[in-house]
């Protein structure tokens, strides 16, 4: 048993890490030969953010985990998207908790959070819901797309920055640099994902923040792109379905879907 879990590691285990994340680089290039998407222009942005926070030395070793779970957390996504016909609902959301366990909404291997329980969307919907690829396969059937502000998964465990708090030597960004972040990352990340929704979108398609804390914090960043690509009107057009403690309000997403030509 290795005493210093951070300095060893089963070379077995990253040759096979390293096979899957060369796959899911494959599917990203072949996507962006469309988007123009790449992990590189994220990097240089995010390699920003450490030396700013005294974290230069980090970067390296961080940089591993980042670029294989953006790889692979894309993979998931676009291979989702396809099974998607028409995006009736757009759900705003942050950036993947990802990690050892590789923690994501559309990851089947993964339980479902309070950021999104399978009991919300069948209460919602008055259907039964068996387990997380069936409420995958459910969100994608009424046309339930969720794109994130972030491409990065920082957290506490993984990485020297995070969104949340300052622990275990990880570094909490300040609200400006979060907003600074995400800023720069809109025309590597956030744009080329609308963009893409853009062929796929319904007439009436609804978009909401899944946080009202991101909505305040960001909507103004963020709602010009949703306009330039006709998801929405007007910034006013964004709601959320927040509530206190964390949950999803499920009065409001009921209303959203129940109000929408789309249901």
């Amino acid at each position: 048993m290795c005493k210093t879990e951070h300095l060893c590691f089963d070379f077995r285990h990253f040759v096979k890490l390293q096979t899957v994340s060369d796959q899911a680089k494959d599917d990203v290039q072949n996507f962006n030969k469309t988007t123009e998407m790449n992990y590189f222009d994220n990097k240089t942005n995010l390699k920003f953010f450490y030396e700013q926070n005294g974290l230069s030395g980090a970067f390296d070793t961080d940089n591993i985990y980042l670029e294989n779970a953006f790889n692979e957390i894309y993979k998931i996504w676009l291979d989702n998207f396809k099974q998607i016909k028409t995006v009736n609902y757009l759900m705003i959301a942050e950036a993947p908790l990802w990690g050892n366990i590789k923690k994501y909404i559309y990851n089947p291997k993964t339980n479902n959070s309070q950021f999104f329980y399978r009991s919300d969307l069948g209460d919602i919907l008055n259907r039964q819901i068996d387990d997380k690829e069936d409420f995958i396969k459910i969100c994608n059937e009424i046309g339930l797309l969720i794109v994130d502000i972030s491409p990065f998964p920082l957290n506490s465990k993984d990485t020297k920055i995070n969104y949340s708090k300052n622990v275990n030597g990880s570094k909490k960004l300040s609200y400006k640099q979060y907003q600074q972040l995400v800023r720069l990352t809109i025309p590597t990340f956030f744009e080329l994902k609308i963009r893409a929704i853009t062929d796929k979108k319904s007439e009436h398609i609804k978009t909401f923040f899944r946080y009202a804390r991101v909505k305040n914090n960001f909507e103004d960043i963020i709602s010009r792109v949703l306009v330039d690509y006709k998801i929405i009107k007007t910034q006013n057009d964004i709601g959320d379905i927040s509530q206190n403690g964390g949950g999803i309000d499920k009065t409001k997403f009921k209303e959203i879907i129940d109000k929408s030509p789309n249901r």
